[in-house]
């Protein structure tokens, strides 16, 4: 998505006054203000370089039929397997991430 963003942005930069509204590439203004969920995305995990480990948060999309629940902490621990992540990654991806994104500390929720 970040790579078509930018790639619209060079060919698109005459049109409308983008050039004016948004003076640098799409995916510069990405960190630390979009993030994105995953509850069964391992490939998604392995790709987390791209995309930036602070802002990839877990999901269960409980209630949906698709949803990981019950089994969404095993799940989880199985994605964190796979794409063998570091535990500070790992922390990010199940807690930390949720507190930056939605600004928990705000209500004591810490890191």
């Amino acid at each position: 998505m970040l790579d078509r963003l930018d790639s619209i942005w060079v060919k698109a930069r005459g049109f409308g006054g983008v050039r004016e509204r948004v003076p640098r590439p799409p995916s510069t203004y990405v960190p630390g203000r979009v993030f994105g969920c995953v509850f069964d995305d391992p490939v998604g995990l392995a790709l987390r370089e791209q995309v930036g480990m602070d802002q990839i948060m877990f999901e269960t999309d409980y209630p949906h039929s698709d949803s990981t629940w019950p089994e969404s902490k095993h799940t989880a621990m199985l994605m964190v397997e796979k794409a063998g992540m570091s535990a500070e990654e790992t922390d990010k991806l199940l807690r930390a991430n949720a507190i930056s994104c939605y600004r928990l500390d705000r209500y004591g929720i810490e890191r």
